[in-house]
């Protein structure tokens, strides 16, 4: 079946998206390069960006007018259509999307190669060549591309089939290869006509998920509502996973994570001692509609019974049910016997009265990891106790949750492991350290925790290496003002095998002595930094090539080995630092035109909001909107404000008639609402909405750019 569009016929399927595009971004994506274009044209041009903004709300679940201003789509997007940085997290989604009206859109190689240009770009944080709709995530990208915990997610949204050619799959594998050389930072996905069909037809109807397990040692509560717990075969909870995905969780304050550090714990466990797997997991809380419930022999506890639950959500081990599938995937006989705890409650009519309470309280329950139960460890004791008694002066802290000294006044166990793991003899301890701490509290043969505190280091070695640390620190933020691009990367990106490097190079034998002079160490620090760092900078370009992926070099032990040895071996022989390219030292001049308007004062300058105009909060993604809505929705005035022409303190809350800030005010209205996971920083401008349905921050950029066009 099909549809006339323009003379060509069009699927259905392509119709249905195509007019829930056109109906659900319009005004939500810039288009205003499109005016010199007739009808057809841009319309298609704009079908395109729709549709890269829907990919956006497809993989990052967020609403439309967050996925609609990810779009920058247009000159200068280096073959990037859209853009999403994670609310809180070290993920990025990158897509390349292609329309057609006859559902047959395929990526080209040439736009791949494009494509995969502009993902090398931002991984090198060099902004300057996009255009201006990607300046509002600039911050966010700074930041994320040196995470160790980052993924970047390529999307290829095609209205046809979701099948890449042999030539663009050749160019996206080259690109995962580079930059998947250590963990999989970087992988890629292909949305087609059905997936974005899917989607929409979830958006109208979503299908409710139904499940079968068959529980062994359950017990049965009747009231308030129909409650089961037991045990559950894992198997049945991968068929969960693999048949359902993400739409387990609908109801749970999170989805699942995927395979992060946690998950490979539990898989690891599943995998290696599934007799225990039940001892060691907290299990599954699901909330569902409705139960029914077959016995396959006795009515008794000790027998199994079916259960077919409809409407499911699992609202409390998401985590949990990911590992499980992994590992069942990776070796289901392995698993085949394995158990785990599930507790069902059918709510039916009183879903809505208790399941946002037991999803609230099944996820605020503290967590146990590898770090807690470093404070078990008498060794931490006795170095707190070498502190105190050493002279030294210094506090030492090795309990979660116990403040951090002040840097001239001690340090914890955190910065004591990242500065012994530096001063090993070999860089692998770096490397893990700069992926994650929490790698450093593994134990076992392999593992870092028994390396660096096996053998009790002394309070004085401790201080002392966390000293260089710091000194090293300090000496290559006053590098990186001298640099550029890449090569200022390169600095803060090798912040920990640099540390490394100098360890190398200084006398440790004075390391534990009380009466050697360390500060005569600590004052060559800088020199050792300046003589080090070009060395790295040219080995990494010279072995790895000027446009491999920093965070492959850098988070692989292997690269970092080598990249020692010979960074090593030119300082000892006496050889010259080489001199920097051109291109990583800063040009003559850094004038670069203001693109982001400081909000407040403009709007102020400009004097085109009256006092008292009013203005509306608004929650700029699911997490956000999820956290506040309750709050908000039980008093009208939680959302409102007015204007005030203030340069700082411009809204007048009408809940509290008190006045605040823009990103003040959003603040405080997250911390009473208890919104516990908030981002540190906000943009509050551009969650406050006059009735035209601009942000002040929307507003402001459109007198600043009549301005500049005016001059």
């Amino acid at each position: 079946m099909s549809a006339k569009q323009g003379g060509a016929k069009t699927p259905i399927q392509v119709e249905h998206v195509r007019a829930a595009l056109l109906r659900n971004y319009a005004g939500l994506i810039y288009d205003e390069d499109l005016r010199g274009y007739d009808t057809a044209g841009r319309e298609q041009r704009f079908l395109s960006r729709a549709l890269s903004a829907e990919a956006l709300r497809i993989v990052t679940g967020c609403d439309y007018e967050v996925a609609g201003q990810g779009v920058i789509d247009g000159d200068r997007d280096q073959g990037i259509d859209a853009v999403a940085v994670g609310d809180g997290s070290a993920e990025v989604w990158l897509v390349q999307a292609k329309w057609s009206d006859a559902g047959t859109a395929k990526l080209p190689k040439g736009e791949t190669l494009a494509f995969a240009d502009g993902v090398r770009l931002i991984e090198s944080r060099n902004f300057e060549p996009f255009n201006e709709r990607m300046d509002p995530f600039l911050p966010r990208l700074d930041a994320v591309m040196g995470d160790a915990r980052l993924r970047i997610n390529l999307v290829v949204a095609v209205m046809g089939e979701p099948v890449l050619s042999e030539a663009a799959t050749a160019v996206l594998d080259r690109l995962r290869d580079d930059a998947n050389n250590k963990g999989p930072m970087l992988r890629s996905k292909v949305l087609g006509v059905a997936d974005f069909h899917r989607r929409l037809r979830q958006d109208v109807a979503p299908e409710p998920v139904n499940v079968k397990a068959v529980m062994g040692n359950w017990l049965f509560k009747h009231t308030p509502f129909e409650a089961w717990q037991g045990t559950v075969a894992v198997r049945d909870i991968a068929g969960w996973h693999a048949e359902h995905g993400d739409a387990l969780y609908e109801q749970n304050v999170r989805k699942s994570l995927g395979l992060t550090r946690i998950n490979s714990g539990i898989k690891e466990t599943l995998l290696k001692e599934p007799e225990n797997f039940w001892y060691f997991n907290n299990g599954i809380t699901v909330l569902c509609d409705r139960i029914e419930e077959r016995y396959l022999n006795r009515r008794r506890g000790d027998d199994p019974v079916e259960l077919t639950l409809q409407g499911v959500s699992v609202v409390n081990g998401a985590q949990t049910v990911a590992a499980i599938h992994e590992a069942f995937g990776s070796d289901p006989d392995a698993v085949e016997d394995a158990e785990v705890t599930v507790r069902v409650f059918s709510l039916g009519k009183e879903r809505e009265n208790y399941a946002t309470r037991i999803t609230e309280t099944t996820n605020t329950q503290n967590d146990v990891s590898q770090r807690d139960f470093i404070a078990l460890d008498p060794v931490q004791a006795e170095i707190r106790e070498d502190f105190l008694l050493s002279g030294l002066g210094k506090i030492y802290t090795y309990k979660r949750g116990e403040p951090d000294p002040a840097p001239e006044a001690g340090c914890s166990v955190e910065h004591a492991a990242v500065a012994l793991a530096c001063a090993h003899h070999i860089p692998d301890l770096a490397v893990r350290a700069g992926r994650s701490v929490d790698l450093l509290w593994e134990r076992g043969g392999r593992g870092a925790y028994p390396r660096l505190f096996g053998e009790m280091p002394s309070a004085h070695r401790v201080w002392r290496s966390v000293q260089v640390r710091s000194a090293v620190g300090a000496a290559l933020e006053n590098e990186r003002k001298r640099l550029h691009g890449r090569a200022a990367d390169m600095a803060r990106r090798g912040e920990l095998l640099i540390t490394h490097l100098v360890f190398q190079l200084i006398d440790q034998d004075g390391l534990d002595d009380p009466r050697y002079n360390w500060q005569s160490v600590l004052d060559q620090v800088p020199d050792l930094v300046s003589r080090v760092l070009p060395w790295l900078i040219f080995h990494v370009d010279d072995e790895f090539s000027r446009t491999s992926f920093l965070s492959s070099t850098f988070n692989d032990e292997t690269r970092c080995r080598s990249l020692a040895k010979l960074v090593l071996d030119n300082v000892h022989r006496g050889v010259n630092p080489p001199q920097l390219r051109a291109d990583y030292q800063p040009p003559a001049r850094q004038t670069r035109k203001q693109r982001r308007p400081n909000a407040v004062p403009t709007l102020v300058n400009a004097g085109v909001l009256a006092e008292g105009t009013p203005v509306t909060y608004q929650p700029q993604s699911d997490a956000e909107h999820a956290a506040v809505r309750d709050w908000l929705a039980t008093d009208r005035r939680r959302a409102r404000a007015t204007w005030v022409n203030d340069r700082v303190k411009c809204l007048l809350w009408s809940y509290d008639e008190k006045q605040y800030s823009a990103s003040g005010l959003v603040h405080r209205i997250w911390e009473l609402a208890g919104y516990d996971d908030a981002p540190v920083s906000v943009q509050g401008p551009g969650r406050w909405k006059l009735e035209s349905g601009l942000s002040l921050w929307d507003t402001a950029l459109q007198l600043l750019e009549k301005e500049t066009e005016e001059t």
